[in-house]
């Protein structure tokens, strides 16, 4: 049953992430899935509850590994090269929940799972960038520190930074922007 349920959900997710939630297909999630149609349905009665359902087990699983991360490093310069390379492993594990959420088109309830995650994430930043500051390891003020550090490394931010130009080199230069701006 769990397995099932993972996969209906892993297919929602791509078909979501593949086609958008407006030509999302039942019939297409359960052929992905390798399921009959009405096993989907017996798991979400409606399209919009299927796409909720895989979309908020998602976010709630990596909202959860976010809030458990803490810095390992003792240096300001461990610590902010920690927080990039948290934020790009989550990225790149969660790359379609994070575009499916990105790019919109959602129904609203749905599309609060975002801000919500966006909020988790902020927190850590906010929390990460004030330590920093309590050991005097920061050249500018925290709140801007924080806003810099927000922008950065703020999903779309990562989608345009691994899909340009800088690909691999993303995370190296996103390090040394904020590494010479806030250390």
């Amino acid at each position: 049953m769990a397995r099932t349920s993972s996969a209906i959900e892993s297919a929602a997710l791509r078909e979501v992430s593949r086609r958008g939630y407006a030509d999302l297909r039942v019939s297409e999630v359960a052929r992905r899935a390798h399921v009959a149609p009405r096993t989907v349905y017996l798991h979400a009665a409606t399209k919009e509850r299927l796409v909720e359902a895989a979309l908020r087990g998602r976010a709630e699983g990596l909202i959860g590994r976010i809030e458990r991360w803490r810095p390992r490093g003792e240096s300001a310069d461990a610590v902010l090269a920690e927080l990039i390379a948290m934020h790009e492993r989550e990225y790149r594990a969660e790359s379609v929940l994070l575009e499916t959420l990105v790019d919109g088109a959602l129904p609203r309830d749905v599309a609060a799972l975002l801000r919500e995650l966006d909020g988790v994430r902020l927190a850590i930043i906010t929390r990460t960038i004030n330590d920093l500051a309590r050991r005097g390891g920061l050249r500018v003020r925290p709140s801007d520190a924080i806003a810099l550090a927000h922008a950065l490394l703020s999903y779309p931010t990562w989608r345009t930074a691994l899909t340009g130009p800088g690909r691999r080199r993303a995370p190296r230069l996103i390090y040394s922007a904020l590494r010479s701006a806030l250390l």
